[in-house]
């Protein structure tokens, strides 16, 4: 998520506060399947286990796509999943699609499945960026949260994407992901060194979720992947040591805003309230089926039934949008911007 300028942060904190929805989605996210080949200890999108026979039709993707196109043009699309390389044939063609109607795209990948065909393919679609989760500077830490052996095929996976690129002269920005936890804390730095040293776009910093489904209250003290209060202000010097990189050389993109809170965010657990979450007004999720979905909280309209514009300005998605305003859960995603105040 960029850094938001004051024209667009006046326009959302008006929304937020009439209900209006004065902004179009600044983000819509497609979620081409919710299988994946991985079973991170820190993920729970796997376990959501919607039929893959109630997907949409690439014939209907590409619809949605073209209306995104005629809606506004600004407006980013994200592929993701689950893994959605297990749909890379569809996948491709989407990114093609959207490129030809001139649209941004964007995919985050686990990145195990990209072989050199698979690599050519995406850098050949004409895709703006692409993601790798990684969560460790080292095999050892990236495995024990993502699966043995993973670390080793992130690396092989960015080769051949940066060999692709020089094959096609490709601008595609080549980035990480990566979740703060417990686990990886004392490597945040280094994998900032990483993307530095194999001249990557950026990385982006996540903290960690306790609860990605969003429907249950988890133990803060029984997660071995919260970060726990003896090692905050170890967090709090790296979040301060992340702030003068971004500044001075880029290559974090996380907003400030993130950064700043993210040590608050570990700390007050349930209690964290900092900023107004603008979800309901930046962003929106189509599910493997076709349901809208923004946090669990609707409006699980159709996009078989409605138009995306009629969804967003819907009485439905209104009500979603007064639900995430009531929120209780703390969060702090990048998906979508919190707005500070003060």
């Amino acid at each position: 998520m960029q850094e938001l300028n004051r024209k667009e942060i006046l326009k959302l904190t008006f929304s937020y506060f009439t209900f209006l929805p004065l902004t179009k989605p600044f983000f819509i996210n497609f979620g081409l399947t919710h299988k994946c080949n991985l079973r991170c200890k820190i993920c729970e999108t796997w376990k959501f286990g919607l039929k893959e026979t109630s997907g949409l039709s690439l014939k209907e993707l590409k619809n949605l796509i073209g209306q995104i196109s005629n809606w506004d043009k600004n407006i980013n699309i994200s592929f993701a999943g689950g893994e959605p390389l297990l749909k890379k044939d569809v996948l491709v063609e989407c990114i093609k699609h959207a490129k030809s109607l001139g649209l941004t795209t964007h995919v985050t990948s686990n990145g195990i499945l990209v072989n050199k065909k698979t690599a050519e393919e995406l850098v050949a679609s004409g895709l703006d960026y692409l993601q790798f989760s990684l969560d460790g500077a080292t095999p050892q830490t990236n495995d024990y949260i993502r699966g043995k052996g993973v670390f080793k095929k992130v690396m092989k996976a960015i080769k051949r994407v940066k060999k692709a690129k020089e094959k096609f002269n490709s601008n595609l920005k080549l980035s990480l992901t990566t979740v703060v936890c417990d686990k990886n804390l004392d490597e945040l730095l280094d994998i900032v060194k990483m993307v530095e040293e194999l001249q990557l776009y950026e990385v982006s910093f996540n903290p960690y979720n306790l609860d990605t489904s969003y429907m249950s209250i988890k133990d803060y003290e029984k997660d071995e992947f919260w970060i726990k209060a003896k090692n905050l202000p170890k967090l709090r010097r790296i979040c301060k040591e992340l702030i003068k990189i971004k500044k001075s050389k880029g290559l974090i993109g996380t907003p400030f805003f993130m950064l700043e809170m993210m040590p608050i965010y570990f700390e007050k657990k349930m209690e964290f309230k900092e900023g107004l979450c603008m979800a309901g007004y930046t962003y929106m999720y189509i599910k493997p089926n076709g349901e809208v979905d923004v946090c669990g909280k609707g409006p699980s309209l159709n996009v078989r039934k409605y138009s995306l514009k009629t969804i967003w300005y819907s009485l439905h998605f209104t009500k979603t949008r007064w639900k995430i305003m009531n929120c209780k859960r703390p969060c702090l995603m990048l998906c979508f911007p919190r707005i500070k105040l003060r």
